[in-house]
């Protein structure tokens, strides 16, 4: 067993003088796993795919107060004496590749069962050419012998000075939910071993997501936000009620993305829309039409309107749209596709749902009753979400398919106007 007390105290006088060089150089961006934390468990396995000599530096800087040893291979150790006293002075865990000597699996597990961390780079050497190497199984197999959990990481290797890292930490994995009693131990490390790079790799999927979100503070989203305020101003004041169609008041908060799609009788219906749903950044499609005046246009664009071609296929709209609704917004349609002052919905266009699918976000079908007086109750009537997946998981969908789900939109935007007035009067 290495010198616990000298690695620590060699550890820590690198961190100190180290943190400032390494987050200048780094800057890292943390991200994490729902139900992740930004600390290691007391023992663990950190196990990360590897994109430079430089993660092991990554990981010193975002677990400052964690001593990780790290498999470290023997080539590195060859640099020089110096350079082999600094890698275990650091911790180290030789590993020699080019001979069958499996002591740093013993090391290792020793290590995890003296209440220890250990970080393991599982493809073993650097990607060529950016394809990297498969997972080999010495992780899996520390792992099942000790019985500690895995920790899996995810980094982009985007170091440099004018750059920015971007590392996801993941929940930690446990063994023995992934142990099969009716197969040999080679077949379960094997097994053990596919589902610890596919965690690792999910965890890239995480970073590009999380990394897409909107912030809560950005220069771009000021007009929005101005017009989210003056719409939380006006809920009250124009006494704007959201109710299901049992007339009972909908208080379910819209979470993600999601298409509001409204039947559309007045030029107001936008304006009843972002009240009613005021707390949420809200984009919604406007007919060219309506903004060809220059300075309209430059408003409308501020508070989150995006121009449509109704007489083409707006390819630049419908991909604004998407990236829009896979970045977490809301985005508001009128599927009727111009104004119906008889409130008819026999039929809608099924634009709506090709964006629902192309972006794999649920469409949420509401009702602007008509008012008989200005000052009657506005009620909005908010039927039951329609998910494209619980019609169609391929991914390309048929006409049918389409139709399906236009058919389904239709019946509940329909249910929602025929939402009995003396249930939901006001």
């Amino acid at each position: 067993m290495k010198n616990k007390l000298f690695i620590n105290l060699f550890l820590g006088f690198t961190k100190i003088t180290g943190i400032l060089p390494a987050y200048i150089f780094m800057k890292p961006k943390v991200y994490l796993e729902d139900g992740a934390k930004r600390s290691l468990p007391k023992n663990c396995l950190l196990i990360s795919n590897h994109k430079s000599l430089l993660d092991f530096i990554l990981y010193l800087l975002i677990f400052p107060f964690s001593t990780v040893h790290f498999l470290m291979a023997e080539v590195l150790y060859n640099k020089g004496k110096f350079f082999s006293f600094l890698l275990n002075s650091w911790g180290g865990i030789k590993v020699e590749r080019t001979e069958r000597n499996f002591s740093f699996i013993a090391e290792s597990i020793e290590i995890l069962d003296n209440g220890g961390k250990v970080g393991i780079f599982p493809e073993s050497r650097l990607p060529i050419n950016g394809k990297p190497f498969p997972f080999t199984t010495s992780a899996a197999f520390i792992a099942m012998h000790s019985n500690a959990p895995i920790v899996p990481v995810y980094t982009d290797g985007n170091y440099g000075l004018f750059k920015r890292a971007s590392v996801c930490i993941g929940k930690p994995i446990y063994v023995s939910d992934y142990l099969n009693n009716d197969i040999n131990e080679q077949e379960q490390i094997e097994h053990l071993t596919s589902v610890i790079e596919e965690k690792v790799y999910k965890l890239k999927e995480q970073i590009e997501y999380k990394s897409s979100l909107h912030p809560l503070l950005s220069f771009k989203s000021i007009p929005m936000d101005m017009a989210r305020l003056l719409c939380s101003v006006l809920l009250p004041i124009l006494r704007i009620r959201r109710l299901t169609p049992e007339g009972v008041k909908y208080n379910k908060k819209i979470r993600g993305g999601a298409i509001i799609a409204a039947n559309h009788t007045s030029f107001v219906d936008p304006f009843v829309v972002g009240v009613a749903f005021w707390y949420r950044r809200m984009h919604f499609l406007v007919a060219e039409i309506v903004m060809k005046n220059k300075l309209r246009a430059l408003l409308l664009k501020g508070i989150g309107a995006i121009k449509i071609d109704r007489k083409a296929a707006d390819i630049e709209a419908i991909t604004n749209s998407v990236n829009k609704l896979k970045q977490g917004y809301l985005l508001t349609v009128f599927p009727q596709g111009e104004i119906h002052r008889d409130d008819e919905i026999d039929s809608i266009k099924s634009g709506v749902v090709l964006l629902a699918l192309r972006s794999s976000t649920p469409i949420i079908p509401i009702h602007i009753m008509p008012r008989k007086h200005w000052y009657n109750t506005r009620r909005v009537i908010v039927g039951n979400a329609i998910n494209p997946k619980d019609f169609c998981s391929k991914k390309f969908p048929s006409t049918t398919d389409i139709k399906n789900i236009t058919d389904a939109l239709i019946d509940e935007l329909k249910r929602c106007k025929s939402a009995n007035n003396d249930v939901v009067g006001g």
